[in-house]
């Protein structure tokens, strides 16, 4: 499955040029009958979430809430059996799944739209960070965080999705969406494996970096959540 290495991102892929989208992990997507199991799932996306904290890798809390004056009749038509509000700010689909909650330190976007980027100040965010390589992890595989991770790629950012830390409505539809991904879109990986990396990286003397340069001592500033 994995097609670019992720050991031949180098520095870019370390804890120093890195961020993780946490995608929808709402109860929308964590009440479906999702493959893997999304049980199993989501306590393996905490644990990597927990590590990724405690190198201080910056968290980006996605979330998705579309007001009724934004569903529009494309929307409608593609979803003819949803209300308007399905998804609507302050209802409990857009309430995070219990143990999913922004933390301190975290950025929060929310978004109307399947991709991250549509719509949303994250790439801005991501640039004033000097952030060169996402890591995607959420709900579900083959929708809001492949459309998330295809769009960071179209915008020159390195991409490494998470294989255990994302779900989709069937084994076949979350396998498939892994592999167009890491044909075409960056590095599929687990989250062991990244977890590995950056923490061999982090007792490690600098990388020489193969961008433009080292990141500003200043790029880990506070950056206000956008709610």
């Amino acid at each position: 499955m994995e097609k670019v290495p992720l050991r031949s991102l180098g520095a870019l892929a370390g804890p120093e040029r890195a961020a993780v989208l946490v995608v929808d992990v709402q109860r929308v997507f964590t009440g479906l009958p999702l493959f893997p199991p999304v049980a199993g799932v989501l306590g393996t996306l905490r644990r990597f979430l927990d590590g990724a904290r405690a190198l201080g890798v910056p968290v980006v809390v996605v979330r998705i809430a579309v007001p009724p004056e934004l569903s529009s009749s494309v929307w409608r038509r593609q979803f003819p059996g949803l209300d308007a509000a399905f998804v609507a700010p302050g209802t409990r689909n857009v309430e995070p799944e219990p143990g999913f909650e922004p933390r301190e330190g975290d950025i929060v976007v929310t978004k109307s739209r399947y991709s991250a980027f549509v719509g949303t100040p994250l790439e801005a965010i991501l640039r004033a960070r000097d952030v060169r390589t996402v890591v995607a992890a959420g709900l579900t595989t083959d929708v809001c965080v492949g459309a998330t991770a295809r769009d960071a790629f179209q915008r020159d950012l390195h991409v490494v999705t998470l294989a255990d830390c994302c779900a989709e409505m069937t084994q076949a539809r979350h396998e498939a969406a892994l592999g167009t991904l890491a044909e075409n879109f960056g590095t599929v990986c687990s989250s062991t494996e990244l977890l590995a990396l950056w923490r061999a990286q982090a007792s490690s003397p600098p990388a020489a970096d193969t961008g433009a340069g080292a990141a500003p001592p200043e790029r880990r500033a506070a950056i206000p959540p956008n709610d």
